[in-house]
Order: structure tokens, then C-alpha cells, then sequence
């Protein structure tokens, strides 16, 4: 007789790997929020594009913004602005395709989780909540080169 497992967790993921998997990736500020029904309707999220690192380069994108299972994060809150990776309607690896940002210093950062692995040499720092240290940031700039690099490294 096996015993049920009871151990729900979400496994890393390369960044590379959110990528091409994503229909669309880049920042969006959404415009409006649809509460959800629990087990009748998901909360969807509508969010107008600011900048396109793939997919769509202009116009409004709209997912799931609200969790599925026990360790998805997805989420939205109109008026915020964030690095996205959308897939069939749906944020990347159980949420953790919604990198919320924040300023810190006058930089622009997004948040990330330790799910998504970077590549080798990108450079993280604390996050926007002292208390959660395991959640990092990361510049924007920063992640967008690592999104999309540029076409002589990738000969």
C-alpha cells in the first residue's frame, strides 16, 4: 500500500526555460482586476502592455489572477506594474511568472522568487519585504538583458 504524499511544493525553473515556454513576456501595469468565484469562476487580470520582450508588442494581455493549488501565487493588483510571463492565458510556474516591481533608491526592481533560476553571474538583492529574505529583486534592466540576450552572445 503506498502512502498519499502530502509534500505540494513548487520546483525551480530556469529562467530560460519561463521564457520559451511564455507566449508573452515583459512589463505590464494592470488596468482591472475580476474577482473570482472559488471553484466557479478564476479571478482574471487585464494589464496594458508597457514594454514587449516577447510576444504581443502592443495592446493588453489578461490572465489568471488567482491561485489554482496550494503553492501557486498568481495574483494581480490593478495599478500595479510588472515583469510578466504568460502562457495560454495563465502566469508562468504557478505564479512566480509575476515578478511584481518596486523602487528602491530611484532603480526600478522586480521581485522574484527563488523558484526562478538566473542565469550563471546575474545579481540579486534583498527583496521589498525584510522579513521574507528568501524573496529576492532583481534591476529590471538587469532581467531584461537576461530575458533577451543579445543576438552575438547567442551565436
Amino acid at each position: 500500500m503506498f502512502e498519499p504524499s502530502t509534500n505540494a511544493k513548487v520546483p525551480w525553473v530556469p529562467l530560460a526555460e519561463l521564457v520559451d515556454r511564455a507566449d508573452f513576456v515583459g512589463v505590464v501595469r494592470v488596468e482591472h482586476v475580476r474577482g473570482g468565484i472559488p471553484f466557479v469562476r478564476k479571478a482574471r487580470a487585464t494589464a496594458r502592455i508597457l514594454e514587449s520582450w516577447k510576444g504581443p508588442a502592443a495592446g493588453t494581455v489578461a490572465f489568471v489572477a488567482g491561485p489554482t493549488w496550494t503553492c501557486d501565487i498568481s495574483d494581480a493588483k490593478k495599478g500595479e506594474e510588472a515583469v510578466v510571463f504568460i502562457r495560454g492565458g495563465s502566469l508562468e510556474h504557478s505564479g512566480r511568472g509575476r515578478m511584481p516591481i518596486f523602487v528602491r533608491d530611484g532603480r526600478r526592481l522586480a521581485t522574484i522568487w527563488p523558484d526562478v533560476r538566473l542565469p550563471e553571474g546575474v545579481v540579486t538583492e534583498a527583496g521589498p519585504q525584510a522579513e521574507f529574505d528568501f524573496i529576492r529583486a532583481i534591476d529590471v534592466d538587469t532581467l531584461r538583458r537576461a530575458v533577451s540576450p543579445p543576438v552575438e552572445a547567442t551565436r
